[in-house]
């Protein structure tokens, strides 16, 4: 750009008091227009923008009546819902968590057809998982211990009502269908100085388990798998986990597939059901859940009680 001044730029030049008002005058001139470019650039923001939305609107017609000719409206509901039941993730993996991201929702998601769809297949809510976040306790020095387990206990409870709103959505949408569960879960927090307010994490670990065994135990007479890894406290005759494990068959009557791996977070001697005769912990169990009229398959392990895996395959003859 031209400028009287150009060969002063970037010098130690000092301008005179009379050239003072003339670079003013050119300074304003350029912030004219730089304001008329302004005014431009918005002008074809303006319009770009516009085109956009045009071409967002075209883009969503042909989508949508693309979707009215698609090979996928012409099968009918019985073939629909056995491709729906194809996409199951296993219930082992993340993807079977019971969230908004989960298969089944985001297919009952697509649309009104889908979605009614979805809600008369009840075997694509046939799958529970119930994975309990496991609770470390920081070593805190102890006035900063009772702060960090009321958060940690009230994170607890968040995720527990979440799972129980959850697994009861669930549960009513299989309506009668048979049931895979699976369930990670312990009753002891870790580490962490001995305070009140641990005791009071303690006892909200242990009451937000009960939550949900006891929503679990409501449609017993459904399970058909279950998959149990527990952390046990031994010889608590407030453990809630130990509940599933001491059924009677009559409460189990179609269990085909059971595996039960258990972390004892204390030993345990005695079973903590009191209507079980003072025995090793599997004899207890024996005694219940695993001994289901209709089980084929059978495993279970005690890692820290370095018991053996045992393994039963086949039904009863």
């Amino acid at each position: 750009m031209d400028s009287p001044f150009s060969e002063y730029l970037d010098s130690g030049y000092s301008p005179s008091d009379a050239e003072i008002p003339l670079i003013k005058a050119f300074i304003q001139q350029k912030l004219d227009v730089i304001c008329s470019i302004d005014k431009e650039i918005k002008d074809i923001e303006d319009s770009l923008a516009t085109l956009k939305a045009r071409r967002k609107s075209n883009k969503i017609f042909i989508r949508k009546h693309q979707a009215l000719i698609a090979p996928i409206k012409l099968l009918p509901p019985d073939i629909l819902s056995t491709i729906f039941l194809a996409c199951l993730p296993v219930i082992e993996s993340t993807e079977a968590a019971m969230t908004p991201n989960h298969p089944t929702v985001m297919i009952s998601h697509v649309c009104r057809q889908w979605r009614q769809l979805a809600f008369d297949t009840p075997l694509l809510w046939s799958r529970i998982q119930l994975v309990l976040p496991s609770v470390n306790c920081e070593p805190y020095f102890p006035n900063e211990a009772d702060h960090a387990n009321r958060e940690t206990a009230a994170l607890f409870d968040s995720v527990v009502q979440r799972l129980f709103d959850a697994t009861t959505i669930w549960l009513s949408r299989s309506k009668g269908c048979p049931l895979s569960i699976l369930m990670e879960a312990s009753e002891g927090a870790g580490g962490g100085f001995i305070t009140p307010q641990l005791k009071i994490l303690e006892g909200s670990i242990l009451m937000g388990s009960g939550k949900l065994v006891s929503l679990l135990l409501s449609e017993s007479k459904r399970w058909e798998q279950v998959r149990f890894k527990l952390g046990i406290i031994g010889n608590n005759p407030k453990s809630q986990l130990s509940r599933l494990l001491f059924l009677n068959p009559q409460d189990v009557p179609i269990l085909r597939k059971a595996s039960v791996v258990i972390n004892l977070l204390e030993d345990l001697e005695v079973p903590i059901n009191p209507t079980v005769e003072p025995t090793r912990l599997w004899d207890g169990i024996a005694m219940g859940t695993i001994h289901g009229q209709a089980l084929q398959s059978l495993t279970l392990a005690c890692p820290k009680a370095a018991t053996k895996l045992k393994t039963l395959q086949g039904g009863k003859g």
